[in-house]
């Protein structure tokens, strides 16, 4: 068996490895989790055919760090086992499985799949093949296929209010236009369930100049800091596009609920573009750790200063924040090597390095409050940000 706590370096930064065949395993495992936890609830209330089905599809090929699990297991803490069942299948069918899945949804709801939201209600029926899915409902049919770089596009009209486009990068694979702001209280999603079918909106060329900008913050990693190209292809499933909230400030998100799923207020900058993809994507390599090596010990009261929100925070949440931040002063140290960073770049890089210095080192150093895990992976990023430092 292996030691968990081996693994801690490498999900501390990619200096020390590559973790993306671990988050592979890792997800399928909680995919698979979910999918019995589902099903299991079905049979207790006699719903032996829905769960019968759900076992039926195959683990799929692709990657299963993507947000349609979480939804799917929010769905069953919900207590709504049929849509979580429907979610669980598009999990799989987005992956590749085939297999088919007859439901029922007592009231309208949305069905996520790779960007796309479908309105569902009532009697429902996920048909799944290879390339090919077919969602059916009361409220209409909605259909989809693979496209050429292996994203799932509607075959018609979409029956939901966001598109999601090709990012034109390897990660993340696509990028969904929402109209969403960012939330301060939790990640932006839709808050309104569906009333009726819901055409998507045609692209405007600001959101497709922001998508590109997404792109251009991809290719800066894969041409100048390529060591965090795998870290972010293996956890950047998709991206939300989040609409500009007038602070100048981009701001961004992750959520364990919604795996694989960053959402970005897009800045000018590619670089800042870049380094929020580093950002999101270590939050979401923390998620991946933490499922199975716990970080801070339970039941700890311990508060630390987190610099990035000006306010004392529990210290897993100062642990997640100074794991993102010394990743960014890692992408920047890289960055430095091959380019000359502009002024506005190299003003983030000298805040990072004083949070990290003057706040997260001297709290995080000498807290009691992590775990064996915790401790590893706390004390291999410091190792990682002086190597890239003192180059």
């Amino acid at each position: 068996m292996t030691d968990v706590t081996s693994l801690a370096p490498a999900f501390a930064s990619p200096i020390a490895g590559d973790t993306s065949g671990a988050v592979h395993s890792l997800a399928a495992g909680r995919l698979n989790s979910t999918r019995k936890r589902v099903a299991r609830a079905l049979l207790e209330s006699n719903q032996d055919q829905i769960a019968e089905s759900l076992l039926a599809f195959s683990r799929g090929e692709t990657s299963a760090w993507r947000p349609e699990t979480g939804l799917a297991l929010m769905a069953y803490r919900g207590q709504q086992n049929q849509l979580a069942a429907l979610q669980t299948a598009a999990a799989y069918a987005g992956m590749g499985s085939v297999g088919q899945l007859i439901a029922f949804v007592e009231k309208p709801q949305w069905l996520y799949l790779d960007g796309w939201l479908t309105a569902i209600s009532g009697h429902c029926t996920l048909s799944a093949e290879r390339n090919s899915l077919t969602i059916h409902s009361a409220l209409g049919t909605a259909s989809y296929q693979v496209s050429d770089d292996r994203r799932w596009i509607p075959t018609q009209q979409a029956l939901g209010p966001w598109s999601a486009v090709a990012s034109g990068g390897l990660a993340p694979r696509y990028v969904s236009v929402t109209g969403l702001r960012n939330s301060v209280e939790g990640f932006p999603w839709i808050s309104i369930p569906p009333q009726a079918p819901e055409a998507s909106s045609a692209l405007s060329e600001s959101a497709l100049a922001r998508v590109d900008i997404i792109r251009r913050g991809w290719d800066s990693i894969v041409n100048q800091a390529p060591i965090y190209a795998p870290w972010i292809a293996s956890t950047a499933a998709g991206c939300l596009l989040i609409d500009p909230s007038g602070t100048h400030v981009a701001q961004s998100g992750s959520s364990f609920d919604h795996p694989g799923l960053i959402a970005i207020e897009v800045p000018d900058c590619p670089l800042f573009c870049g380094e929020i993809l580093v950002h999101e994507c270590s939050h979401q390599q923390m998620l991946v750790y933490s499922m199975i090596a716990p970080l801070v010990k339970p039941g700890t009261q311990e508060m630390s200063y987190s610099p990035i929100k000006r306010a004392n925070r529990p210290i897993d949440r100062v642990l997640t924040g100074a794991h993102a931040v010394g990743n960014m002063i890692i992408y920047y140290e890289i960055l430095r090597h091959t380019i000359k960073l502009d002024p506005q770049s190299e003003d983030r890089l000298f805040r990072h390095k004083q949070w990290f210095a003057m706040d997260y080192r001297p709290a995080l150093s000498k807290s009691e409050s992590l775990t064996d895990a915790g401790r590893v992976l706390w004390d291999s990023l410091c190792q990682a940000v002086d190597s890239v430092t003192e180059q």
